[in-house]
């Protein structure tokens, strides 16, 4: 399905790849519709498998957005349908945008005002968590978004590509010059992209501005404490791609910092397979419920901290063997997301 070819170049293209993405994407094109961007620009929506209703609801939005889509009929991962609309995109500039975030109106033209200068430039915009009322957000989930926000203003220009994520954007020829993303990454396939973008010479800044809302982070210790364990296998697989990225860590700067360091590592020696860490989580999700929130907050840092680790030490080089995250993080999302 697609609208008719225009006749004016595309300047931009928003990609947005979805996968089992039925009760997310109404949000997202019903504030994509309401863009204030005068260029020429297109939607190409990349459905990854043809498991639900996404289709169908993408055919009501043809008239109200420049709208075109690509299916593949078997799910393939985000960074093979990344890649397909890299392919696909008519516009100079790609703008990522998953299904699980809420653009404001001037998301289009927020991200278009950085592409005008002979410099190419790269993008980010941060996202900034939406969670249910429940014992993580409170006792962990918030203030680790706050903080990951902070990071993501406080880092040097040349570490922004750390950030490349879910909200960006970056001049198409230099995407495909780069090789689009890794099939390698399941996880972290987006900073992994970031280092090789910035490599080239992407200047990649940070908009606070196009910081916008994201209504699928981890809403449950069961959830995030295992994703850290892949995400720190992700870190794993980068190092042997980029050994030159590998530095030891600072030694501890203080007696606390020391003891905490000690805990988790102890944690990370003992546990050493994501689906040891999914039962702490689950452990975890019952003990918070009764526990102090101050207590439950060290409980929550203290495993998401030594799943990383043991993640980064112990973690597969093929990281296709934690696909089934992803089925788990998209079975647990909340049911008012749904709606």
């Amino acid at each position: 399905m697609s609208n008719p070819v225009q006749t004016t170049p595309t300047e931009c293209t928003v990609i947005i790849p979805t996968h089992r993405g039925e009760h997310r994407l109404p949000q997202l094109l019903d504030a994509l519709s309401a863009q204030d961007y005068s260029g020429a620009w297109e939607v190409l929506v990349v459905v990854d498998g043809q498991l639900d209703d996404s289709e169908h609801i993408l055919e009501t939005y043809t008239n109200t957005l420049p709208l075109r889509v690509l299916v593949h009929k078997l799910p393939q991962g985000v960074t093979h349908a990344m890649n397909a609309g890299f392919e696909n995109a008519r516009g100079r500039i790609v703008i990522r945008c998953d299904d699980d975030l809420t653009p404001g109106p001037n998301f289009v033209s927020g991200h278009m005002v950085h592409h005008g200068s002979s410099q190419p430039t790269g993008v980010i915009g941060p996202t900034r968590d939406v969670f249910p009322n429940n014992a993580y957000a409170e006792a962990y989930g918030r203030s680790a978004n706050r903080r990951s926000l902070a990071a993501a203003y406080a880092r040097p220009e040349n570490a922004n590509w750390i950030g490349w994520a879910a909200n960006n954007s970056a001049p198409r020829d230099l995407i495909l010059r780069a090789g689009g993303f890794d099939p390698d990454f399941v996880y972290g396939q987006d900073s992994e992209l970031g280092y090789r973008l910035h490599k080239l010479g992407l200047r990649i800044i940070v908009e606070p501005a196009l910081e916008i809302e994201h209504r699928g982070p981890s809403t449950s210790t069961s959830t995030r404490v295992p994703r850290a364990f892949v995400s720190g296998a992700s870190k794993r697989l980068f190092y042997l791609k980029h050994p030159e990225m590998q530095r030891r860590n600072a030694p501890p700067s203080s007696c606390s910092a020391w003891v905490w360091q000690n805990a988790v590592n102890l944690l990370a020696v003992a546990v050493r397979s994501r689906d040891g860490f999914a039962q702490i989580g689950a452990l975890l999700d019952k003990a918070i419920r009764v526990l102090p929130e101050s207590v439950s907050s060290r409980l929550i840092a203290l495993a998401v901290e030594a799943a990383g680790l043991s993640g980064t030490r112990n973690g597969a080089d093929d990281l296709g063997v934690y696909k089934l995250q992803k089925t788990a993080e998209l079975q647990r999302e909340p049911t008012s997301s749904r709606t």
